[in-house]
């Protein structure tokens, strides 16, 4: 988002910049989770990575879902999750071996690369980007969101 400074420059100058109607969703904490459901992004986060899982977790709360961002595999907060983003192949059997099976096939989830490897591979960030969202489609489709 821009700063008031700078959109007053721009208006100055005759563009209109874009303003959401609503504010995205925040990111909410594991409790919230546990008690009413989003998207849990499971991934590690740690140098240039950090940029990445920051901004998939902006685009989840700008599709107006609540998300929370785990750098290690927690059973209670995935069980209740809505949907699940893992990133790495570590992540992804972490996350795993903390749902059974059907729990894993009732929910909408996404598997990418590490962070890391993300950040500097565009086709697998394109990829990541499409599956994010076909799940919050079907998230939205199935008024899963509804319920918060």
């Amino acid at each position: 988002m821009r700063d008031e400074a700078s959109l007053r420059r721009l208006a100055e100058i005759g563009i209109d910049a874009y303003r959401p109607r609503r504010a995205p969703a925040a990111a909410v904490g594991p409790d919230h989770v546990r008690d009413a459901g989003a998207i849990v992004l499971l991934a590690a986060a740690a140098g240039p990575a950090a940029r990445l899982v920051a901004d998939v977790t902006r685009a989840i709360g700008f599709a107006r879902a609540g998300c929370v961002h785990l750098e290690a595999a927690d059973e209670a907060v995935l069980a209740a999750a809505d949907g699940l983003v893992v990133l790495g192949d570590a992540q992804a059997r972490a996350a795993g071996r903390a749902l059974p099976a059907l729990r894993l096939s009732a929910i909408g989830w996404v598997a990418g690369a590490e962070p890391a490897r993300l950040a500097g591979d565009t086709p697998a960030k394109r990829a990541l980007w499409s599956e994010l969202k076909r799940m919050l489609r079907g998230l939205a489709a199935s008024g899963a969101r509804a319920r918060r």
